[in-house]
């Protein structure tokens, strides 16, 4: 099986930190979903101590981040790190934030789509 990503832009690390990215949708196979009613306050905030605040599901949870520059992926670990997943940031701006990680519910490439606003 081979997966292939888009490039990704230069990131601006910066851009990530202490922002409020709200999840607005996904993509599949190259198609825009919107994002389920019980996800619709989702959010994450990444901290400059690699820490994030972050609400899944309406439930706020605690753990770190970590930005790998070579691939322009991030980690996010749970808060005993004993979780952790990898995803690729495929686009950064100071409005947008998009992340595709590995679906392993559907198998498949799947693209949060973040927004600042």
């Amino acid at each position: 099986m081979i997966f292939s990503f888009s490039e990704a832009q230069d990131i601006i690390y910066e851009n990530l930190l202490n922002t409020k990215w709200r999840l607005k949708n996904y993509i599949i196979d190259g198609q825009s979903f919107p994002v389920e009613k019980k996800r619709r306050k989702d959010y994450y905030i990444f901290k400059e101590n690699n820490q994030k605040e972050e609400k899944l599901y309406g439930k706020k949870m605690k753990g770190s981040w970590e930005f790998l520059p070579h691939g322009k992926f991030i980690m996010f670990y749970s808060e005993k790190k004993d979780i952790y997943v990898p995803a690729r940031i495929t686009q950064l701006d100071k409005q947008n934030l998009l992340i595709t990680a590995f679906d392993l519910k559907i198998n498949k490439l799947i693209t949060l789509v973040y927004d600042s606003n």
